[in-house]
């Protein structure tokens, strides 16, 4: 497997917890059931990535500093709620260090983002973005 294929695969399992983990700003009343496309794009890559349309169940309960992706070796930097639109910045250490910004903006029943992560790979910078929309398609019993 190549270096830039293992940091895509990185970056798109963290951009995937950024979805997964921002509906629960928008929660009322029992659990919401969402619809997410995620889309990859990756500068010289020559063919682009499909995009991937996953549901999910997510509980009401967590707090902003909760909807934040965070592997073991990433450091929240910093974080910014206001209105509807949350900002956030980390840094990721290992093997191919990444630092990720990223902002999610809400609405009712949808949202949309965007991630922009930078990592190191062969001594080269390498660049990608996700970008995300979500729509609240109905309710759900989440397991946690």
């Amino acid at each position: 497997m190549t270096k830039r294929f293992e940091s895509m695969r990185c970056a798109t399992s963290l951009a995937a917890a950024a979805v997964v983990l921002s509906f629960n700003a928008l929660a009322q009343g029992k659990d919401d059931l969402w619809e997410v496309t995620m889309k990859m794009e990756m500068p010289g890559m020559p063919m682009a990535m499909p995009a991937q349309v996953n549901r999910v169940c997510i509980s009401k309960t967590h707090k902003d500093e909760d909807l934040i992706p965070r592997r073991d070796n990433c450091r929240l930097l910093e974080s910014s709620r206001s209105g509807n639109k949350l900002t956030y910045k980390m840094a990721c250490t290992g093997p191919e260090p990444m630092t990720v910004s990223g902002e999610m903006t809400y609405a009712a029943t949808s949202y949309e983002g965007r991630m922009q992560m930078v990592t190191q790979s062969g001594g080269q910078s390498m660049e990608m973005a996700q970008t995300f929309v979500g729509k609240r398609v109905g309710d759900c019993t989440a397991t946690k």
